[in-house]
């Protein structure tokens, strides 16, 4: 078994060295053996921020008022937007009325 310092020399080495095919096809083989021996695996978990996959979140069925039906089903992401669009409105309109939301808000 190689150590990582072993292999990590030898390909000092050939890339200093002269070039050629055959150290060009040592240079191939050790850096695999290199990453397959101290390596991790990356596991694609859909969670990885590297993958930048995001799950999106759909609103459920919270009640039957005209609101709750009309967002049950969409993208939780989208009606959030709505909703700060909605809050800025409102608090040029009457900046009582969302002060005194955002206490209840703040309550819960």
């Amino acid at each position: 078994m190689f150590t990582q310092a072993e292999l990590i020399d030898a390909i000092n080495q050939l890339e200093g060295g002269k070039h050629s095919i055959q150290n060009c096809e040592r240079l191939a083989a050790i850096y695999t053996v290199l990453d397959h021996l101290y390596t991790e695996p990356k596991l694609d978990t859909g969670y990885s921020r590297d993958n930048k996959v995001e799950t999106e979140t759909i609103v459920g069925n919270y009640g039957d008022s005209e609101f709750l039906k009309a967002i049950s089903g969409k993208p939780a992401n989208e009606v959030w937007d709505l909703i700060d669009e909605l809050i800025d409105a409102i608090s040029v309109l009457n900046p009582r009325l969302v002060s005194s939301f955002f206490n209840k808000l703040y309550d819960i």
